[in-house]
């Protein structure tokens, strides 16, 4: 029993290297047909696809420089105030410096003012005096009294 059964292990065993130099022969085979297969590979899909990839970045690097280019120049003409507005504060300030100018100039005047107001003044109360003395002659000879002794008396400090 124990031959039968090493003579079916045997059997199987040659059937199975039969099996593998079959493939064996075949796998050479198909490496000879493989080495006799010459492959030109042929690039030109790649290149033309490529070329046209290239051109299409070339066009949007145009486009873009032109469009930077374009937002440049706006940028540059481009102003943070409007003139209208750059016009109104112009005049503000000139405006300004003129009132301030004027302003100056009038109170440097001011003790020209004072003296002519004082001389003005002097003259009406004068005129009053004389309108009020000529009424009342009595007075006027009343205050004439007056102003002598009041020269007569000696200033004191």
């Amino acid at each position: 029993m124990g031959y039968k059964k090493l003579d079916e292990v045997m059997e199987l065993l040659t059937d199975e290297l039969d099996g593998f130099n079959k493939s064996i022969d075949r796998l050479e085979r198909l490496t000879q047909n493989m080495d006799n297969i010459k492959v030109i590979p042929d690039t030109s899909e790649i290149e033309r696809l490529l070329q046209e990839h290239l051109h299409s970045e070339k066009v949007n690097t145009e486009r873009l420089q032109k469009s930077v280019q374009d937002i440049s120049s706006q940028i540059s003409k481009a102003r943070l105030v409007p003139k209208a507005q750059l016009w109104i504060h112009y005049s503000i300030w000139f405006i300004s410096l003129v009132i301030i100018g004027y302003l100056s100039l009038q109170f440097s005047r001011i003790g020209e003012v004072q003296e002519r107001a004082f001389t003005e003044g002097e003259q009406e109360v004068i005129s009053n005096l004389r309108g009020y003395f000529d009424q009342n002659p009595g007075h006027y000879e009343s205050y004439r009294n007056w102003l002598t002794k009041k020269d007569s008396v000696p200033k004191r400090k």
